[in-house]
């Protein structure tokens, strides 16, 4: 069973304000780390040597190749790509 938050009673406008500025700031702080591993996530590595970037294309063309077979081999063994979900 899940426990319950315990909720602070609030007596005035100031503690409201106070707890809304310590939550603005954790939002922040927050946000900003999000933004930090996001940048690292889509960082992309523009200096690849002339070998890295065949390398690279080889494995795209292999990825498409399989893709493709893929497509053909379920196309040849339900006749057509909507018969595969009408079975």
């Amino acid at each position: 069973m899940a426990k319950k938050k315990r909720i602070r009673p609030y007596h005035s406008l100031e503690e409201i304000q106070m707890r809304k500025e310590q939550l603005s700031e954790v939002i922040e702080l927050e946000n900003q780390e999000i933004k930090r591993l996001w940048e690292e996530l889509t960082v992309k590595d523009e200096e690849l040597s002339r070998g890295e970037q065949i390398a690279q294309f080889i494995k795209y063309g292999v990825m498409a190749y399989d893709g493709f077979m893929l497509f053909h081999k379920l196309r040849n063994n339900f006749g057509s790509i909507l018969n595969i979900f009408r079975r």
